[in-house]
């Protein structure tokens, strides 16, 4: 046999093939990695900096939403006329306790002020009027001046400091709100405060590689990553640049100090704040020169590797085309000498093919699969009439022909009896329905019945012309299929039957519609017939979204309350199947309920992984839902009751931590002038809300809770050290010698003297 040049020709194009990618990606990879690094490290900053941005404003559009919903309850917005004393104490302390709810630990609320324009009076956590610092109404009076009806500033702007310590307003944020709202004369307002620290922690969750911090309209840094900076007015070069940039945002390169930065920049249409991030380049295009000098020797070796592996695997590929040829010239060497490698397999592959027409012409007996297989495609829209009206004759139904009407008929489980079938057993029992649904059906008017994904199709026709005829002959024949399931496999199911149609091209939307019936048993329930026609109801009607049901079940979740929110999911449900709907319109609404919920639980800090939930979407395990009970207990049972079960045990944790540290705090600086309010700076909390949940969780107040603690450390001196009773007094704190005495006896019923003489012996 010749030698032929394909062997050489494979060589070449592999080299090439190989040579050409290498090198164009190495030089691509080195002119271009740097300004490819630089912009993803600034689109992660931009990324960063809006994550920040949305959960800033997330917490405060919750704060403004929560202060709205206080000042739109009746008992606030009465009292405002009041002129509040001692004989409107119900009043008080139920505005009081309407204030303290909105204070929840994800919000970092740090105090609440409530004040009237007509009746000058003022209530905070602290209490009303004399009970507050006299500074702090003089402050809450000076924002009536503000022209908006809700307003976010910054503490540095209030231009309040307390000496007392009681009120501290420095480098906070204050949300302020009059009632009503958009009055030109308010009558009250309200003032919710929020701590820098809380501000901090919520840009600080996913720190970039360089800053990231809050200017508000006087470029004061109200937050930042490095804490030092917060209330300082923000004195960066570029800081014009930005406020005179049009776009709400964008970026900038920018030099600081003789250090390059990248500036992202985004302004907020909420409160006017503008969030900023500022990264060194020099450490991004450090990376990229190494990036790119990697790709050059990268390039070089995966070059010279390409060639050795072109020259090895070309002969190695050519090997068993050389086998190929070699064996087609068995006999034949004189004539196929002329022929190249190809020519001869082109006419071996000529012969196979040859060999398989008449394969594929002695595989016409199996009429059934491809009648089956002819019918799937007729019903996904893939096989044209005239194909269907050359082949079904010859497949045995040539008395289609004279149908004039046809429908298509989608039988589908309901439900598996898990006790009796699983779903591993879905596929057998569809096929057994097929079965019964070939025994009942006649040859004479349907076609073979498939199996397409869940469903068993059947494409059924008569030479009626009258179509009130043909849909009780339907529909007789879909009630015995049904009663005939039943009788022999225990199983309910549900028919979607299309509308009438004459073309074998209008087959694919008969599926379809008989499909979309099916849809309409979260109405009607199991084991039922449905006619498109009938189910379907006008495209001008919606689903209307029962709001207040919808809302009355938030709040039971909420409260905690599992029997008020069943029966207000139950009257959702009933609501919902009630109505004519669509039933795209019914699965929006769900999604709508479903959003609600999801939202609730994680604007409550519950994450949905904590769900019972399996690997899939919430969404996508609604979809595969067919009645209305389903649907009711895949709510209660996946969502509701399990989010319940976790809000409270959130809530009890909150408490339980707040108490634990509290008692730290005592254990820590029992021997200082320790009050609750000094408490509630280090734990940042309110006192008030701080006495409440320590005596919830301890039983006694914090007074007594400190007084307890410091008559043990007493006594314990008392025992094992010699310091004087006037000592150990100053040291704890009290006032003078005798009022310790007098509080040791109280206690013990004998003086710290008696006290210690008797454990003398055992200690001294």
């Amino acid at each position: 046999m010749r030698t032929s040049s394909y062997l050489l020709k494979l060589v070449l194009l592999t080299i090439l093939v190989g040579t050409f990618p290498v090198l164009t990606l190495g030089w691509y990879s080195y002119h271009y990695s740097s300004q490819s690094a630089l912009d993803q490290v600034e689109e992660s900053n931009a990324q960063v900096l809006r994550q920040s941005q949305l959960r800033v404003e997330q917490t405060l559009k919750m704060i403004d939403y929560s202060t709205s919903q206080v000042l739109s309850v009746p008992v606030v917005s009465n009292a405002f006329p009041l002129q509040l004393g001692t004989q409107h104490r119900e009043i008080i302390e139920d505005v009081y306790d309407i204030l303290a709810s909105i204070q929840t630990f994800e919000l970092g609320i740090k105090d609440v002020y409530l004040y009237s324009l007509d009746q000058d009076w003022l209530i905070t956590n602290a209490g009303l009027n004399e009970y507050n610092d006299p500074a702090l109404k003089t402050m809450v009076r000076g924002y009536t001046g503000i022209r908006q009806g809700s307003v976010w500033v910054s503490g540095q702007s209030a231009q309040f400091q307390s000496e007392s310590g009681t009120v501290n307003l420095r480098n906070a944020v204050v949300s302020i709100k009059k009632w009503p709202i958009n009055s030109p004369n308010p009558r009250g307002l309200i003032c919710v405060v929020m701590s820098a620290q809380q501000l901090n922690q919520l840009i600080d969750s996913e720190p970039p590689a360089g800053s990231i911090y809050i200017l508000d309209a006087e470029n004061r840094v109200i937050a930042d990553t490095d804490h030092s900076r917060v209330g300082q007015i923000a004195t960066d070069a570029y800081i014009g640049q930005i406020r005179q940039a049009s776009d709400a945002t964008g970026g900038i390169d920018a030099e600081e100090g003789g250090e390059k930065l990248s500036v992202s920049f985004r302004k907020s249409s909420y409160n006017g704040w503008t969030y900023v991030s500022a990264v060194p380049t020099k450490t991004i295009t450090r990376q990229a020169a190494s990036i790119g000098l990697t790709s050059v020797l990268v390039s070089l070796v995966v070059l010279a590797a390409t060639v050795i592996v072109a020259l090895i695997g070309s002969r190695r590929m050519y090997s068993p085309v050389g086998r190929i040829y070699r064996a087609l010239l068995d006999g034949k060497e004189g004539q196929d000498k002329k022929k190249d490698e190809f020519s001869a397999i082109s006419e071996r592959v000529q012969g196979i093919l040859s060999d398989q027409s008449r394969l594929r012409f002695e595989m016409q007996g199996q009429k059934n699969q491809l009648t089956e297989l002819l019918v799937r495609k007729l019903m996904l829209g893939e096989a044209k009439g005239q194909e269907i009206r050359e082949r079904l004759p010859y497949y045995g139904y040539a008395h289609v022909e004279q149908w004039s009407l046809m429908r298509v008929l989608l039988f589908e489980i309901d439900r598996l009896d898990n006790n009796r079938f699983t779903e591993n057993d879905r596929d057998l029992l569809l096929f057994a329905i097929g079965n019964i649904a070939a025994e009942i059906v006649p040859d004479g008017k349907r076609l073979a019945p498939v199996v397409i994904q869940e469903s068993v199709v059947i494409l059924t026709g008569t030479a009626v012309q009258s179509e009130e005829v043909f849909k009780e002959s339907v529909f007789n024949l879909a009630s015995r299929v049904q009663a005939s399931v039943k009788q022999y496999l225990q199983l309910e199911t549900s028919v979607g039957i299309s509308r009438s149609f004459m073309e074998w091209t209008e087959a694919a939307r008969g599926y379809e519609e008989s499909r979309n019936a099916l849809k309409y048993r979260a109405r009607l329930g199991e084991e039922a017939v449905l006619f498109i026609e009938d189910v379907q109801p006008d495209k001008g009607k919606e689903v209307i979204y029962p709001r207040e049901l919808g809302e009355k079940l938030l709040e039971a979740i909420k409260a905690l309350d599992s029997d008020a929110a069943r029966a207000a999911l139950a009257a959702v449900m009933s609501e919902l199947s009630g109505q004519d709907y669509d039933h795209n319109d019914y699965q929006l609404a769900l999604f709508r309920l479903l959003m609600d919920l999801t939202k609730l639980l994680q604007d409550a800090g519950v994450s949905l992984h904590l769900l019972n939930t399996e690997e899939g979407s919430l969404f996508e395990d609604l979809l595969k839902l067919h009645t209305g009970r389903e649907i009711e207990i895949w709510f209660n049972d996946l969502i509701i009751s399990p989010g319940i079960a976790l809000l409270e045990k959130r809530r009890q944790a909150q408490f339980t931590t707040i108490s634990q540290e509290v008692k730290r705090l005592i254990e820590e600086a029992f021997d200082t002038d320790l009050t609750l309010e000094k408490c509630s700076a280090r734990i940042n909390y309110h006192p008030q809300y701080i006495s409440r949940v320590f005596r919830q969780e301890t039983g006694v107040t914090f007074a007594d809770y400190l007084a307890q603690y410091r008559l043990e450390v007493a006594k314990r001196w008392l025992k094992e050290t010699d310091l004087t009773i006037t000592d150990i007094a100053e040291k704890l704190k009290y006032n003078n010698p005798a009022n310790f005495i007098r509080y040791f006896r109280k206690m013990e019923s004998m003086t710290p003297g008696q006290y210690r003489e008797k454990n003398k012996g055992i200690f001294g």
